[in-house]
């Protein structure tokens, strides 16, 4: 039954994983962001990476190209340095037509922010195991922005052997800074009337691909840093542009309500309203923290996600609803580290973040803590399904198979994604929420016709939860009852890897995973690389109800990644250390066969069959 196996996969699979990506595409030699705040108040933002590439996707779809936005009428772009130095160490230096100035798409639609440019740095002279070289400031007159406000990841997508980040203020200016989710401590150095703060890193491990990590998860390292005196006063910047909206926000608010007769239906008029406006996905840090008046939102009928929540906030109060705008932040020991860069949304009301307000920082714009009401997520809920000789599927034997209906709300409509979990998860795992579901189908047969459904009663618990499925039968009706109850939001306990200078010790578990027409293939390594040998991986292929059909085992090369053709019983495969190859594989149910090149061939054989 697909519901029963719906909550199995939900219960066991949560406190397990999704593959990790195969051996790094490119490395970071070095990686170094440097902001300075200047006496005068400029700023300076600087980067300088060195980048080698390994495979073809790392050239061509992932680091072919560098972007950069920012406002020409504020800020100004330095390029220091852009070359590629090759394999045999030819230095390509990039020409002036690859630098390519674009509007960033995220302004495309919003004509006020029009003025915003994303530079595009197209890196020439690109082959396997070259390596981009990158040095740019972007320096921001006095002014534009109120103070030094930082809030940057660590982890890329590729390693990094060294990671320098650095900040430089005058010494008479607070400062507030914290290294999120690791135990990492800076020098600070002062000289010149400068106070330098850097923190320096070794071999600093990628974070993974397809998984979702986030800083309240604890599962990713970050810089915050703030000149502000207090994180009331970085929020003052937001409150100060919030007020004399005007009469055109109270008409709106009293034409969108006009025939409503409870709060309630006044809040949600005006939510539909905003909501409808354009999205521009702009941040704030990109807006220069500034928002447009509530009424030039209006006019333009978009704005960005801080300027809806503000005119939000101003509909409702134009017609004596009492509402605040809130913010969320990351959870800081320092209450006031974290200030408008570190902002992870401003809003009215959010189930969303109501739901994980344990885990973050919530607090109105006079920084003053806020407790959110909670969305209750218990759900219980009766259908009944009426069952004909007309119903359902035709099978031989005068059969009827009923497929019961998927539950159209809750867990299974929230995330798909949590019934497809794998084996094991590097990183940890928060739940936007604990669901608590009891969905019960009463399934009546006309007469006539006879269920053969057997009498059932199966439940799992563990520490993250406890499911169940029952299944009783009746003369003339069959009661199905499904539960699920989660009480564990964050699964797992990871760590931060620890610092080696060996990527050698890096351990692996699937290397990649494609989905074919007939069945999906994942490809299992399970060791550390320095263990790996060049036929050490095993493709596993599996039907789509999750059955495991056939393994087949490498007697020479595998590939690090792959596409299959199963309608033609072919893969094709590519490895880093042959990169002038493209590897082919016959997989065939009896012995299969592979080739190298064209003309070699060998045999790899089927280890496993189910």
């Amino acid at each position: 039954m697909k519901n029963t196996y719906y909550y199995i996969v939900t219960l066991v699979m949560l406190i397990l994983a999704l593959p990790m990506k195969a051996a790094s595409e490119a490395e970071f030699g070095k990686l170094s962001k440097t902001y300075t705040l200047h006496a005068d108040g400029s700023q300076e933002m600087r980067v300088q990476k060195e980048l080698t590439l390994f495979t073809h996707a790392a050239m061509n779809r992932v680091y072919g190209e560098s972007f950069i936005i920012y406002n020409p009428e504020y800020q100004k772009l330095e390029i220091h340095d852009s070359y590629t130095r090759q394999k045999d160490g030819t230095i390509v230096k990039t020409p002036e037509n690859a630098f390519v100035e674009v509007l960033p798409s995220a302004a495309a639609d919003a004509p006020a922010y029009n003025s915003l440019k994303e530079m595009v740095i197209v890196h020439t002279g690109l082959e396997l195991g070259a390596t981009i070289y990158l040095d740019y400031s972007v320096v921001t007159r006095p002014g534009y922005l109120p103070e030094l406000d930082v809030c940057e990841q660590v982890e890329e997508l590729s390693p990094i052997r060294e990671y320098v980040f650095s900040l430089s203020v005058p010494e008479s200016k607070p400062l507030h800074y914290e290294w999120l989710n690791g135990k990492i401590a800076p020098v600070v150095k002062t000289a010149d009337g400068m106070k330098t703060v850097t923190w320096t890193l070794k071999n600093v491990q990628p974070r993974p691909y397809s998984l979702d990590v986030s800083l309240p998860a604890g599962n990713i390292q970050a810089v915050v840093a703030s000149t502000y005196a207090s994180k009331a006063d970085a929020l003052k910047v937001i409150k100060q542009q919030l007020e004399n909206n005007g009469k055109d926000v109270s008409e709106l608010a009293q034409k969108l309500t006009a025939g409503a007769q409870t709060t309630e239906q006044k809040k949600d008029l005006l939510t539909v309203y905003v909501e409808g406006l354009g999205n521009c996905s702009l941040t704030l840090s990109q807006t220069g923290y500034r928002l447009r008046p509530a009424f030039e939102v209006i006019r333009s009928a978009y704005g960005t996600e801080a300027e809806k929540a503000a005119l939000l906030a101003a509909l409702q109060q134009a017609i004596g609803i009492r509402a605040e705008l809130k913010a969320a932040f990351p959870k800081t020991e320092d209450k006031d580290a974290a200030g408008l860069a570190a902002l992870s949304g401003l809003f009215v009301t959010n189930n969303g973040v109501a739901d994980i307000q344990d885990f973050i920082s919530v607090v109105d714009l006079n920084a003053q803590p806020v407790a959110l009401k909670k969305v209750t997520h218990v759900i219980s809920r009766t259908d009944t399904l009426r069952v004909s000789d007309k119903t359902g599927k035709m099978l031989a034997g005068g059969y009827r198979k009923i497929d019961l209906p998927q539950a159209r709300g809750g867990w299974a409509s929230y995330d798909g994604r949590m019934t497809a979990l794998n084996t094991t998860r590097p990183v940890n795992l928060l739940l936007r929420y604990l669901p608590d579901e009891t969905y019960t189908y009463i399934v009546k047969i006309d007469e006539g016709m006879k269920s053969t459904v057997i009498p059932t009663n199966k439940k799992m618990e563990n520490p993250v939860g406890s499911m169940e499925v029952a299944v009783k039968k009746a003369v003339d009706k069959i009661e199905i009852i499904r539960t699920l109850k989660l009480k564990k939001r964050l699964i797992g306990d990871y760590r931060p890897q620890k610092l080696t200078d060996d990527f050698t010790e890096n351990k692996y578990h699937y290397v990649d995973i494609v989905a074919g027409k007939k069945r999906f293939y994942a490809l299992y390594r399970g060791c550390r690389n320095k263990d790996a040998k060049e036929n050490s991986d095993i493709l596993e292929s599996f039907d789509y109800d999750g059955n495991p059909v056939i393994k087949y085992k490498f007697n020479d090369l595998s590939p690090d990644i792959f596409y299959v053709d199963d309608e033609a019983a072919v893969l094709y495969g590519y490895k880093s250390a042959y990169p002038d190859l493209m590897l082919k594989y016959e997989l065939e149910e009896r012995l299969p066969t592979y080739q190298v090149d064209i003309d070699e061939k060998q045999s790899f054989r089927s280890v496993c069959r189910n």
